[in-house]
């Protein structure tokens, strides 16, 4: 992989060519080492692990950035390029090849995997974050559930206005025809990737945990009155009668109650909820088992190997730990590190390519593996 950032954060990046194992970013804090990882996630998943806007992403002062990166994929190598210009509104310019491209073909072509400090929401946060680990898995494994998601956050953002405006029943109506419709395509899509998910959580936790871990199990968690193993179209019915039955309490509350914009990815050890069980290592691991048991089935899908990056690994993992994810890992990925030591690398025994940062800028390189 070879990146060039401008005017993103405080980075200076030209044609800077990673190695193909282990690549080790070190730096002093604040140098620039979170934001050049953070750049490579932006450029393939158009999504920073660190704001929820790409406007905190821009430079200070400047009026656009650009992220331009050579890429390899199932042995063909492309070049994938991110202009981003705040607005309003807001615009991103995406191109593969110099050839301009929509957002959900764009996403398929070189997803990153990112293992950091955020990831805690996973495990002690809301259910925000685990729906959107699920669907960003159901999606790289089914490319139309973007257009279903869309389909469904319109429809309910159309009911929730209508419900607001006091609308007829008639109107109300048609909408929460549209709005069940698209819910049993969400629901069955994301149930079936769960069921994927939870399987490839157990085998990956069990390589990143240590012994004394507890068990983990991983579940979608719908509406209790729906079964979401039903075929897509009695849950599509399911829906559209309850949307009917609650239509009045919805009235009284001003929005939809019910639905896939509540549901939750459930984690949940001796039948207690992880959150109130795990200490911070322990859950730490957990969220790393997640993101990489979506990388496990899409590498799996696709015959292909993808980056994985993790931020601050003196800080997010611990000893054991972190090398148990490495060597889950393997050699055969860019796996990208990083620290405010090289003593991270030397005191494991790992070959990796070194890559010096200071004020935003690589100054030095130093390859231990053969490139």
């Amino acid at each position: 992989m070879e990146i060039s950032v401008a005017r993103a954060r405080n980075l200076s990046i030209n044609g800077l060519k990673f190695g193909r194992s282990i690549n080790l970013v070190l730096g002093a804090n604040g140098v620039g080492k979170t934001s050049l990882l953070e750049a490579a996630v932006v450029l393939g998943n158009l999504r920073s692990f660190r704001e929820p806007s790409l406007r905190r992403v821009l430079r200070h002062g400047e009026s656009s950035f650009r992220i331009e990166g050579r890429v390899r994929s199932q042995d063909r190598e492309f070049r994938l390029q991110l202009v981003f210009e705040p607005g309003p509104p807001p615009r991103r310019t995406l191109s593969l090849d110099g050839r301009e491209l929509a957002v959900g073909r764009y996403l398929q072509l070189f997803p990153m995997f990112a293992v950091t400090g955020p990831d805690r929401e996973l495990v002690h946060g809301g259910p925000d974050e685990r729906r959107a680990l699920l669907d960003r898995f159901v999606f790289l494994l089914r490319p139309t559930h973007i257009d279903d998601l869309r389909t469904y956050r319109r429809c309910l953002r159309q009911r929730n206005a209508a419900l607001s405006a006091g609308a007829a029943d008639g109107e109300l109506a048609a909408w929460e025809g549209q709005l069940a419709a698209a819910a049993a395509r969400l629901v069955t899509a994301r149930a079936g990737g769960a069921r994927v998910l939870a399987d490839n959580f157990l085998a990956v936790y069990e390589a990143l945990a240590g012994e004394t871990s507890p068990a983990v199990a991983v579940e979608y968690r719908g509406d209790p009155w729906c079964d979401a193993e039903d075929s897509p179209k009695k849950v599509e019915e399911t829906y559209q009668r309850r949307y009917n039955e609650t239509r009045t309490r919805d009235r009284q509350a001003g929005f939809t109650v019910d639905g896939p914009h509540r549901h939750d990815l459930s984690l949940r050890t001796d039948g207690r909820g992880v959150r109130y069980i795990l200490s911070t290592g322990q859950a730490k691991v957990v969220a790393a088992a997640l993101r990489l048991a979506t990388l496990a089935e899409i590498e799996k899908e696709r015959q292909d190997r993808f980056p994985v990056i993790v931020d601050d690994v003196d800080g997010e993992l611990d000893h054991e730990a972190l090398i148990r994810l490495v060597n889950h890992l393997g050699d055969k990925r860019q796996l990208f590190l990083s620290s405010t030591s090289d003593r991270t690398a030397t005191a494991r025994g790992w070959r990796a390519h070194r890559l010096w940062l200071e004020n935003g800028a690589c100054v030095r390189q130093e390859a231990e593996i053969d490139e």
